[in-house]
């Protein structure tokens, strides 16, 4: 549910604000001073401001401006007396999202306030508490750290760069990392998803539209492309972009012009673009999907990131740094992995990459009790299907063996990393010394000389 912050000295007009709002389904805090609603702020996790210009104390302004220091996207519309086009026009450079001039009809503010929110979600992304556990780049894998170089080599300088690479695997990441290492670290990072968002909408989102433009365009609105005119655009999935807004952009990035849908004005622009994909680029040449001019001008550095199965050795500590993250949230502070769960998590294929294995982690910690068995991790262990078609296994045979494989793995495992010493690798596997001593004997040879005849 949004959470819409009222700062509005009128108690009449406030409380019918309230009312207007929260028959709308908005959650709704109204307070009378521009200082209670900074307080408020900081404690509540507000999704827009709705503030009067003029307040007793600080007004709507100074408000935007106090605002904008520690919450730089949070949306903000602004409320002034009819006819004060200049406290408007001071108000929208401080950082207002809008304004509505007094006295306006609640069917007037509605629309405006659900534009305002969803164009802010749309281009500014909020970084959920899910998203902050991955947030910046986590790696011991050497073909990782070579695309890292590669990114800080191109960070210097402005030319566009293409991110190849499976979904999941941290493209939207090295774009973040990029920019932070480049000039424009300090400068806006607006990261807009072409695939989600309708092929009519995309246009104005990239350049903007004016008053009227068409239907629902009720205010004139600053498209990405001018919003990070000295920062960095991220075009996430963008081959699903349209061949036809394909050219329109190819000619904003070479002229650095651009101009309103709806507008005739010019509008000189100088993004950094970043673009990244998990589609073939040949085969969305080849078959139109993507103009070969526009791939051209997009992938003048190409840097490919590996999935998650090339990079194994990262698994496990990001593993345990989900564990710690997820665990800290839900209240599980002392929650801790059974070894077999680390063990099929190395093993497991990863065909949904990182964001898969943040999935599973977040699930196994809502699921488990004190230890992440490999019941928690909800996942398919890594098996020889057609070994266990011709077999014609049953399930129950299916889960048995893998789990039979995982616990001699294990047990290899730990045993030779403890010289053999049972005691020492009972209290490693967190089982007993009487459980260890009757697996070695049931799986015997399998177990071959790492610990199977081995005594402390």
């Amino acid at each position: 549910m949004d959470t819409i912050l009222v700062v509005e000295d009128n108690e009449t007009l406030r409380q019918a604000l309230s009312s207007v709002l929260e028959g709308e389904g908005y959650r709704v805090f109204s307070v009378p001073s521009a200082e209670e609603g900074l307080e408020l702020i900081t404690t509540e996790q507000v999704t827009c401001v709705l503030a009067d210009f003029k307040l007793g104390g600080m007004n709507g302004i100074d408000l935007i401006r106090r605002v904008r220091i520690d919450f730089p996207q949070l949306p903000f519309l602004i409320m002034t007396a009819y006819g004060s086009v200049d406290i408007a026009v001071e108000a929208m450079k401080s950082g207002a999202s809008d304004f509505l001039a007094k006295p306006f009809e609640p069917s007037h503010l509605i629309p405006i306030l659900k534009e305002v929110i969803e164009h802010n979600r749309i281009v500014n992304r909020t970084i959920t508490l899910k998203k902050r556990a991955l947030q910046g780049v986590f790696t011991t894998a050497p073909a990782v750290e070579k695309v890292l170089a590669q990114a800080r080599q191109v960070a210097r300088v402005d030319s566009p760069v293409l991110l190849l690479g499976e979904s999941g695997t941290g493209k939207e990441v090295c774009a973040r990392y990029i920019h932070e290492h480049s000039p424009r670290a300090e400068k806006p990072f607006i990261a807009l998803n072409c695939g989600a968002i309708p092929p009519e909408l995309l246009e104005s989102e990239f350049f903007g539209h004016e008053h009227g433009a068409f239907t629902g365009a009720t205010q004139s609105r600053t498209g990405v492309l001018e919003m990070a005119s000295e920062g960095t655009v991220f075009l996430d999935e963008v081959g699903e972009m349209s061949p036809l807004l394909q050219v329109k952009l190819l000619r904003a990035l070479q002229e650095h012009e651009i101009r309103r849908v709806g507008g005739n004005k010019q509008i000189r622009v100088f993004p950094r673009i970043i673009a990244a994909t998990n589609r073939s680029m040949d085969d969305a040449i080849s078959t139109g999907a993507m103009r070969e001019d526009f791939y051209f001008r997009i992938a003048v550095v190409t840097l490919c990131m590996p999935p998650l199965r090339e990079r194994r050795e990262d698994i496990r500590p990001m593993a345990e740094r989900l564990l710690k993250h997820f665990a800290l949230l839900l209240g599980k502070d002392t929650l801790c992995f059974d070894p077999l769960s680390l063990d099929i998590l190395e093993g497991y294929a990863w065909p949904g990459n990182i964001r898969e294995l943040e999935n599973v982690i977040e699930r196994a910690v809502l699921m488990a009790d004190t230890t992440v068995k490999p019941d928690d991790l909800g996942i398919r262990l890594h098996l020889d299907l057609g070994a266990l078609e011709e077999a014609a296994r049953t399930l129950p045979e299916i889960t048995a063996a893998a789990t039979r494989q995982a616990e001699i793995e294990a047990i290899k495992r730990v045993l030779a990393s403890t010289g053999g010493n049972k005691s020492r690798a009972a209290e490693l596997l967190g089982i007993s010394y009487k459980t260890l001593l009757n697996k070695v004997r049931e799986y015997g040879g399998e177990l071959g000389h790492s610990g199977a005849d081995a005594d402390e």
